[in-house]
């Protein structure tokens, strides 16, 4: 509604425009002030329609986005209905460089190695204890190590934490998690 009423007030102005010889000096300012106030707006507005907030973006979504290899690798192991779903998990990713070097496994080892990334329900970097060991969708055990300004699972550091997606949280790995 206020982009339609926004494009007429702008043609509007365009009009008063072509037609400023005619208006008052007193018209004109207020005139002035209204488009700088209608600019500012309209700016606004759009940014607020680019900045789509991560929180309502499934993970896959946000790694499609983010990372198009890992989102290929994800739908080749066919682990993309679990990351869309309304379920929480927490992913937490290899580095680029190591998700390359993974392009040409096979389906079946790919999904085994993706899944030894992933936990069932949503971990911010805060709810992992030190000490803890938690099961991966593959099975596996991952051991959390608490350090003072750092936290290293299964030896990996996470170096980029808590990206909170709408179905759980990503954190960036140092490197893969050997199974």
């Amino acid at each position: 509604m206020w982009l339609k009423s926004g494009h007429l007030r702008i043609k509007c102005y365009k009009l008063v425009l072509k037609n400023v010889n005619t208006i008052p000096a007193i018209a004109l300012k207020n005139f002035a002030f209204s488009l700088i106030l209608c600019l500012s707006v309209l700016q606004v507005q759009a940014q607020q329609v680019a900045a789509v907030p991560q929180a309502r973006t499934s993970m896959l979504q946000f790694i499609i986005e983010k990372q198009p290899e890992l989102g290929n690798l994800i739908a080749k192991a066919g682990l993309a209905p679990i990351l869309s779903g309304d379920a929480a998990y927490t992913f937490l990713v290899p580095p680029a460089s190591e998700i390359k070097d993974l392009k040409n496994e096979p389906a079946q080892r790919l999904r085994t190695i993706l899944s030894g990334h992933i936990l069932k329900g949503k971990y911010l970097e805060s709810d992992f204890k030190d000490g803890t060991t938690l099961e991966t969708l593959a099975g596996t055990q991952l051991n959390i190590c608490r350090k003072k300004d750092h936290t290293l699972v299964s030896g990996s550091r996470i170096v980029e934490a808590n990206t909170e997606v709408k179905n759980g949280v990503i954190h960036q790995l140092s490197r893969s998690i050997k199974l």
